[in-house]
């Protein structure tokens, strides 16, 4: 069964070493061989597994160093790197385990790649498909599509200890036969999700056409509605609308021209037009409206004279009353400093008696004569030719007051006689503008009714855009729908079908668990359906039948199975390459089988230029030329 190996040698991931930094600068390194079995082994706690979780820490672990490699090993070392071959062509993955470059991957020392982005790259560089799955086992129920990514595979061929008993550690179902699928080389056909896309694009077409009975029904209501309260008729397309809104504007136009000739016809009348004066009113009254008006102004300008000169003479008769008063004060002030005894001579400062003896026309202090005192006489002339002037004054604001009365009189008199006439024209006005206003005011409803419907329009255009919006979408996603049912479902690649490849897949599986007959393995044969990857011991499926430790050599028959996909398939299987399986021994079955199961598959390696690591602590080493200890120097205490 097994072909040539030599074209497959390159193909795959092959780990050359693995290397730890400590902070002092130190390094930990481990190498590893292909065609053959590498056994990592030493006593507990001497990082056996340690070593295989740092390959898998630098393959694209998102978990922190702490959880990806336990505390010890995250606080002893810097960084960790490997050294690998994919597909042949070497790279060198670093990881670093100090703060802020957790989340990179480093290839060959230059480019850093977040570890979401790195499932890409690796499957670009084994040329295996990178693909998009439906997030549940019925491709049509799936509500969205998730990356298969590299990782997942990984699960497949790195068994931890958590996943000797199924096929990767909490692995969903779905995954499970995206990655069997993918192993397996029609993963491109399988999941090309036509269908996944006709199911979303008949949900999508269902919401659509949900959207569109809902709108149909109320943009119907809606328009109805407006329609009945504005009295138009129904319009159920924008051509329709567009029709209604001619009509009505040309009412419009019609009911604004002859609100537009009524009103100049008015306007005629109003300003005394001949041909629309109607019989029996005075056109004169307009002529005195306006003499009155006139006169009425003087008369108004003539009040307002007369109060301000009023006003002026006032305030000068004020202005002599109070020059009399101060004049008067004067005379007051002379006669009292007169009476005033003298007690001081003023020059040489001696005491003066008035008492002493003088003549009555003589001053007292010199002795010189008297006469009378010149400025009250002055004073009283003064205040006597005020007198007069503020007598005139009166007589003027006397005559002024008069004028002003009969101002006021007039201006009153012309007050009455305009209103009158205003009063005349206004009821002339309405007899003749009467007939006239049961026309402006059905033209005024009218109008107002024609604009509001005009202001409808837009509304209703609004309301059936969205009918329209509604049939596009189910249009287009009907189309959508179309264009995916007639594309062409890519066909499977010339070679194998799914169900020989299962059948091939199934036989080396077979071929393995022959040898264990009877020696840990007294179940049927291995099928697997084509159609949902299930696998059968039997003719039952294997989680129903196998018990733990047969589920362990039903992993190992499954592992071995991986290492001839290039030999036993074609191209299209994305072929792993290596196997890392940590301690197989710890899992329940006789240690003897164990060392039977990793003869046959370091033999496998070394027929098919494989790559197996696995871990040991048994104290016995197995031996073969295609098989290679490493012997792990150091001993961590347990956290």
């Amino acid at each position: 069964m097994t072909k040539p190996v030599i074209a497959h040698l390159g193909r795959g991931i092959r780990v050359e070493s693995v290397r730890l930094v400590q902070h002092t600068g130190e390094i930990d390194e481990y190498t590893f061989r292909s065609g053959m079995l590498n056994i990592i082994t030493g006593v507990r706690n001497s990082s056996k597994t340690t070593t295989l979780k740092a390959i898998d820490y630098c393959l694209g672990d998102r978990d922190s160093p702490r959880d990806a490699l336990t505390m010890a090993v995250a606080e002893k070392y810097v960084e960790i790197s490997t050294d690998l071959t994919l597909n042949g062509r070497p790279h060198k993955l670093t990881r670093s385990l100090q703060h802020g470059r957790l989340n990179k991957v480093y290839i060959d020392g230059d480019d850093d790649l977040n570890v979401d982005a790195f499932s890409s790259w690796i499957l670009r560089e084994l040329d295996w498909p990178d693909l998009q799955i439906p997030k549940g086992i019925v491709a049509e129920s799936a509500n969205q599509l998730t990356p298969l990514s590299f990782r997942n595979t990984l699960r497949h061929i790195y068994r931890n200890e958590d996943s000797w008993t199924d096929f990767a550690n909490k692995e969903a179902e779905f995954i499970r036969r995206a990655v069997v699928s993918q192993l397996l080389g029609f993963a491109r056909v399988k999941y090309s999700n036509k269908d996944f896309h006709i199911a979303q694009a008949r949900k999508r077409l269902a919401e659509a056409q949900a959207v569109e009975r809902e709108v149909q029904e109320s943009t119907l209501q809606a328009v109805t509605a407006i329609s009945d309260r504005l009295n138009i008729p129904v319009a159920r397309s924008l051509e329709q609308v567009a029709a209604a809104r001619d009509a009505v504007r040309a009412e419009l136009d019609a009911a604004y021209e002859q609100r537009r000739q009524l009103t100049a016809d008015i306007n005629n009348m109003v300003h005394g037009g001949h041909e629309t004066t109607g019989a029996g009113y005075d056109t004169t009254l307009t002529t005195d409206y306006e003499n009155t008006s006139r006169r009425l102004q003087r008369a108004l300008d003539e009040v307002t004279a007369l109060e301000q000169l009023h006003h002026e003479h006032e305030q000068s008769a004020q202005t002599v009353t109070a020059e009399i008063g101060r004049m008067q004060r004067l005379v007051t002030s002379v006669e009292l400093f007169d009476a005033l005894p003298v007690r001081l001579c003023p020059a040489c400062e001696q005491n003066v008696d008035p008492r002493r003896p003088h003549d009555d026309d003589a001053c007292y202090l010199c002795n010189q004569p008297v006469s009378d005192d010149q400025r009250r006489r002055r004073a009283q002339v003064e205040v006597r030719s005020l007198e007069s002037e503020l007598a005139d004054l009166q007589d003027v604001i006397t005559r002024t007051a008069g004028d002003l009365q009969t101002a006021h009189d007039r201006r009153t008199h012309l007050e009455q006689q305009q209103a009158e006439l205003a009063k005349r024209i206004n009821n002339e006005r309405a007899a003749q503008l009467a007939p006239f206003m049961s026309a402006l005011e059905d033209l005024a409803g009218n109008i107002a009714q024609l604009e509001q419907k005009m202001t409808a329009f837009p509304a209703i255009e609004e309301i059936l855009q969205r009918r329209i919006e509604a049939t596009q979408t189910v249009a287009s996603a009907q189309q959508a729908l179309n264009d995916i049912t007639e594309a062409q479902t890519p066909h499977q690649a010339a070679g194998l079908s799914p169900a020989d490849r299962c059948a091939l897949f199934a036989d080396r599986m077979n071929s393995f668990l022959q040898t264990y007959r009877g020696h840990g393995w007294v179940k049927g044969s291995i099928t697997i359906s084509d159609s949902d990857l299930t696998f059968y011991v039997g003719t039952r499926p294997w989680n129903q039948i196998l018990g733990a430790e047969l589920r362990v050599l039903f992993f190992l028959a499954y592992s071995y199975a991986t290492l001839f996909l290039a030999n036993d398939l074609d191209e299209e299987c994305a072929f792993p390459g290596f196997l890392m399986l940590d301690n197989p021994y710890q899992q329940g079955i006789d240690a003897s089988v164990i060392k039977a199961v990793l003869q046959d598959l370091g033999e496998a390696a070394l027929a098919t230029g494989t790559q197996v690591i696995t871990t040991q602590a048994l104290p016995e080493p197995l031996r073969g030329e295609n098989i290679r200890h490493i012997k792990m120097p150091q001993v961590y205490e347990a956290n």
